[in-house]
């Protein structure tokens, strides 16, 4: 396993699960929060059995509905310059699982199928996160607090990739 993997949170157990860690912290507690919901979500649909498929695909659209919409509203209250591309890459999103979950319901969809979602969503997430969120985190503390936030990680580096690691 990389140390990017690592630090993006990827389980070296399963190559497409997300775990979270201080590493996935943005430094604005309700997006951080909204964070690691969706990856419990994501995690669950990722271990989904047949019989439990529906019910993550539906977990997972009621989570993105309401993540989605929460940050809409952060962007529209604070007049957020890049709101565009950023909701654009949420109803990508948005649209692909509720195909996937309209699918599943009809029946003409299967487990495999539905894990491939997850793997997707795996691999999107750190990127989005890094990029798109981190800068909408940046951009709400500045407007509300004035300022960048803080973010302190415990161990968000492995230690043998810290300076102060010893043999």
């Amino acid at each position: 396993m990389t140390q990017f993997s690592q630090e993006a949170g990827l389980s070296a157990d399963t190559a497409y699960e997300l775990v979270w860690s201080d590493a996935m912290v943005l430094g604005h507690a309700p997006i951080d929060a909204a964070h690691e919901a969706f990856v419990e979500v994501v995690t669950a649909l990722g271990r989904c059995t047949p019989e439990s498929m529906l019910a993550c695909l539906a977990a997972l659209d009621t989570h993105l509905v309401s993540h989605f919409e929460i940050e809409r509203e952060w962007m529209e209250r604070t007049g957020f310059p890049a709101a565009g591309c950023h909701l654009d890459e949420h109803q990508r999103v948005l649209d692909t699982v509720q195909r996937v979950y309209s699918r599943a319901l009809a029946g003409t969809i299967e487990s495999p199928a539905v894990k491939r979602l997850a793997e997707a969503l795996v691999d999107w997430f750190p990127g989005h996160a890094t990029y798109m969120d981190s800068a909408l985190s940046t951009w709400i503390n500045k407007k509300v607090y004035g300022g960048a936030p803080v973010v302190l990680r415990r161990h968000a580096v492995p230690s043998e990739g810290r300076a102060d690691a010893t043999a």
